[in-house]
């Protein structure tokens, strides 16, 4: 084992609150695989513009005002297909934003505002896809007043999952402590790398399950648009989305400040108030990462199967963690997310009906023991590409290839050195010839 290395036009005929906002009758998800038509402007709109259709948005969005878009929880983003070479951002809010521009790395834009550049450097002339959501610890507020793109420029609607995960609980859940919070949270990696689902991220650091002397709680707050730093957030409306699976991991801020029947006996009612808005959606709760509360929660779930719902399920994640695993003790590392995720992805599979993870991930240790890398797909990576996805140079020493994917392995930066071609699992790079152990800098995945 080696030791551990290192984001108008005028005529809008609707607006309204939602999760994927499309073109009258295109389909939207609604976490089950059927297909739900959602209304929005029926106007030609300005390509990039508020009211161009084929930006389509994830989370909880307010689409009531026409100048501005705005999402106030965590992790919420947006999605598009634009053609040209460059393009800018308008954001009325000063936060942390994170964009992606096709397979390349989430970049951020710390503490901006206004028109924020997200092509320095010009893009290749063509199609791309820009990824853009929010994420600063305390301070979710999106603020989206449209894109700038290219004279003469188009969009097109761009690919979507067809299921969606909504992640529920506290800073753990946001990424807290890491450079890029939710994009790198444990949530994100799991739908977007290893199940192939869209998200959204109910969470807010420090927020405890039952309301009380600190403020509301989730127990409260989960139902409303606005996370509880809105002390009169209006009612969200649940038929904005339906998610396939929610994930529920809270618990870790109760500890100590709240009893255990009476955490228990709040956990039984949110689960049936979350039952009562979702009738079909498989609802799992995980044993808090440290083991808070784990007593009260397991009778949680118990009383829910009792009482008739089997689609509640408990998650034990007892020593998935470990205190390397973590920044502070208490909140998971970028490499601890991205073990979380991996734990997560064959436990929540099997209630998916999307295709399993068809990337390769490396890992620290032997026996793919470790850390893991993120999720590969098929793309070109150079060292700093990989160092940006949790694979640090000379770092890697076992791998997962899936079935149909050919990996190809290089010594050096820039798909140059010694090279490697692997087309299946290899759990200890030391045999092969010439030995790969702690060498690799650059890969490509066909």
């Amino acid at each position: 084992m080696k030791t551990l290395r290192q984001f108008s036009l005028a005529f809008l005929v609707l607006f309204h609150f939602g999760c994927v906002k499309t073109q009258i009758a295109e389909p939207a998800l609604d976490g089950s695989n059927n297909l739900k038509a959602k209304m929005t402007s029926s106007a030609a709109a300005v390509p990039g513009d508020l009211a161009d259709g084929n930006i389509k948005y994830f989370g909880r969005w307010d689409f009531s005002n026409p100048a501005e878009y705005a999402s106030y929880w965590g992790g919420a983003y947006f999605r598009v297909n634009f053609t040209g070479t460059t393009v800018k951002i308008k954001v009325g809010y000063p936060t942390h934003y994170y964009a992606k521009i096709d397979n390349g790395p989430w970049v951020s834009y710390y503490n901006a505002s206004g028109i924020i550049n997200l092509t320095p450097t010009p893009l290749a002339s063509g199609t791309h896809t820009l990824s853009v959501a929010q994420g600063k610890d305390y301070d979710y507020q999106f603020k989206f007043q449209g894109l700038i793109l290219d004279a003469g420029a188009a969009t097109s609607a761009p690919s979507s999952f067809a299921e969606l995960i909504e992640w529920i609980g506290d800073s753990i859940t946001c990424g807290y402590t890491d450079e890029q919070a939710n994009v790198s949270g444990y949530g994100w990696v799991c739908s977007e790398q290893l199940l192939h689902t869209e998200h959204t991220q109910i969470a807010y650091p420090g927020i405890r399950l039952v309301s009380g002397d600190n403020g509301p709680g989730m127990d409260v707050q989960y139902f409303k648009l606005q996370n509880p730093s809105f002390s009169t957030a209006p009612a969200w409306d649940f038929t904005r989305y339906i998610p396939k699976v929610i994930v529920i991991n809270l618990g870790t801020n109760d500890n100590g400040h709240v009893p255990e029947n009476q955490f228990r006996d709040a956990y039984i009612t949110f689960l049936a108030n979350i039952r009562a808005k979702f009738s079909n959606v498989e609802i799992f709760v995980m044993r808090t990462f440290n083991g808070y509360l784990v007593t009260p929660t397991i009778a949680a779930v118990n009383a829910r199967n009792a009482a008739g719902d089997t689609k509640v399920h408990y998650i034990d994640t007892n020593g998935w963690l470990t205190n390397a695993d973590y920044t502070d003790g208490l909140h998971p590392s970028v490499a601890g997310n991205i073990k979380a995720a991996n734990l997560l992805q064959p436990i929540l599979q099997p209630y998916l009906t999307g295709t399993a993870n068809s990337g390769v991930t490396f890992y620290r240790d032997t026996d793919y023991g470790g850390p893991a890398s993120q999720v590969l797909p098929v793309g070109n990576y150079t060292l700093a590409q990989l160092a940006a996805r949790g694979m640090p140079n000379d770092w890697a020493s076992s791998v997962k290839v899936p079935a149909g994917r050919t990996l190809i392995m290089y010594a050096d930066d820039n798909f140059s050195g010694t090279s490697w071609t692997r087309t299946g699992d290899t759990p200890t790079f030391t045999t092969l010839s010439p030995n790969a152990n702690d060498l690799v800098s650059s890969v490509r995945v066909q």
